[in-house]
């Protein structure tokens, strides 16, 4: 089937990371999109939850020198005391997120998160590192935020990439209708997929939505389309880590085919940072597993017959 590239559809991108290593195969540049369905309550990118632009500031960066505030049309920055030094000081109520601020600011210490990008742009981008991907057996990758909330944009990119001979990988909360899973699929040629957890009420609480149309989005993707697949659990203790659960994981892959991968995806707190940096900090008040506890649940996946791996 004919598919006419549209290079010109637009959506909001929040970064086009280089060299990336764990988002697939070999070495790969990232295109993060900005908007999800899901909200999970450990996400790594809050940044990427809305699809509209918006301000990050980093304290850290900031030395107190006020040039921001007078570029500020809505009077939401002030100077102001934190952790014992001069920084200026955003009131969230005020700020629109117009990111005049962030133009002015000399220290990179304000940023408008997300900018709205075409199909050209991004693959100009993506193509501009080909040779390490024909080095490494690498390409391009979708994340987000979610790749399927812009599935117009999502296909006609994949699209593009292979028009360039560019290897692409998806990654997804598989949260669609099946006519958008398909419509965006036929350019894809490795899915990493995320279960969240497989006791689809608790799913719900934990992100937001129930799990019942990821779960059969996944089985259609491997059955019916044939894409690879890797199953990824990000690995939050007291949430999601119980035996219970990464068995009844490891049974829900086991159960595509021995081909099918698990990537056990350990907590971070990068999350919280960003969250910060945000303006609505949030902390889940625990600490990252340790690797003994990490290779433990590894075996457990593997005793399904589950080939897995932490990390990925």
């Amino acid at each position: 089937m004919s598919f006419e590239i549209d290079y010109e559809l637009t959506a909001p991108v929040f970064n086009i990371q280089s060299f990336c290593i764990h988002d697939g195969p070999g070495i790969r540049s990232t295109v993060f999109v900005k908007g999800c369905p899901l909200r999970c309550l450990w996400c790594a990118n809050p940044e990427s939850n809305s699809a509209r632009p918006e301000l990050m500031t980093f304290a850290n960066k900031c030395t107190g020198c006020g040039a921001c505030v007078p570029a500020c049309p809505h009077g939401a920055i002030s100077l102001g005391e934190k952790d014992g030094k001069v920084v200026a000081l955003t009131d969230r109520k005020k700020c629109v997120n117009c990111g005049q601020c962030a133009v002015k600011c000399v220290n990179d210490a304000r940023e408008l998160s997300g900018k709205i990008m075409t199909v050209r742009e991004c693959v100009e981008v993506v193509a501009g590192d080909k040779l390490f991907y024909e080095d490494s057996g690498g390409g391009m990758t979708i994340s987000g935020g979610e790749a399927l909330a812009h599935a117009e944009f999502s296909a006609h990119l994949f699209a593009a990439a292979h028009a360039e001979g560019i290897h692409t990988c998806i990654e997804s909360c598989s949260w669609a209708t099946r006519e958008t899973i398909d419509f965006v699929y036929r350019h894809i040629d490795v899915a990493l997929l995320d279960v969240k957890h497989m006791d689809s009420e608790t799913h719900k609480k934990l992100v937001g939505v129930p799990n019942e149309l990821i779960l059969d989005n996944i089985r259609h993707i491997h059955d019916d389309l044939h894409v690879p697949v890797v199953l990824r659990l990000p690995t939050i203790p007291g949430y999601n880590d119980s035996e219970e659960n990464i068995r009844a994981t490891a049974a829900f892959a086991a159960s595509l085919g021995e081909d099918v991968r698990m990537n056990l995806l350990p907590f971070h707190k990068l999350g919280e940072s960003k969250n910060e940096n945000l303006g609505h900090p949030f902390s889940l008040g625990i600490e990252p597993p340790s690797d003994a506890r990490m290779e433990e649940l590894k075996q457990i996946v593997e005793s399904y017959g589950v080939k897995a791996q932490i990390g990925g």
